[in-house]
């Protein structure tokens, strides 16, 4: 369902967006075609293997379940990510892919999570939502460190988790 504004059709492209999150073991069928999406970001195109199936979908947004990663597509900010919604255009979230090693997310935290959400550390993307503020001061750029994505990339599932303590905030300064 997409607005009269927006647009989506589908391509032949074997080649994911940089910096996807792709399955590590497997691989989308070869017949499946990438999907070019107009979004608020611009024009951004979803390879298969980068789709991500939210079953609970996302605090909010509940009733969504598809979605794909991509680049942004001007090529500026390569940290960032955009979550797009396949079945509605106008619903994207700029993400930012949590480095591991940073220790941002406490060990106990994160085994607490993988087995709760039934993911091995092994096959575990997080992906952090951000938010840009903007006022007299300038552009105030947050990440959401309180209810992280956590991705299965080997079967491209996520679940939106909120951790069981306070000590993580929904608006951590970047």
């Amino acid at each position: 369902m997409f607005a009269d504004n927006t647009a989506r059709k589908t391509t032949e492209s074997a080649k994911p967006p940089a910096g996807a999150i792709a399955p590590k073991t497997g691989s989308a069928p070869a017949t499946e075609a990438a999907i070019t999406i107009e979004s608020r970001f611009g024009t951004i195109e979803i390879a298969p293997e980068s789709r991500v199936s939210l079953p609970n979908g996302l605090l909010g947004f509940g009733e969504f379940h598809d979605f794909g990663l991509a680049s942004l597509p001007d090529g500026r900010h390569p940290q960032f990510r955009i979550l797009q919604c396949l079945d509605a255009a106008e619903l994207s979230f700029l993400v930012a892919p949590l480095n591991m090693e940073s220790g941002a997310i406490s060990e106990s935290d994160l085994n607490e999570a993988c087995t709760t959400l039934e993911i091995s550390r092994e096959r575990l993307a997080i992906l952090l939502i951000v938010t840009v503020r903007r006022d007299d001061a300038g552009a105030h750029v947050s990440v959401n460190m309180r209810a992280p994505l956590f991705i299965d990339t080997a079967r491209n599932i996520g679940r939106q988790y909120v951790m069981p303590n306070n000590k993580y905030s929904i608006r951590h300064a970047l």
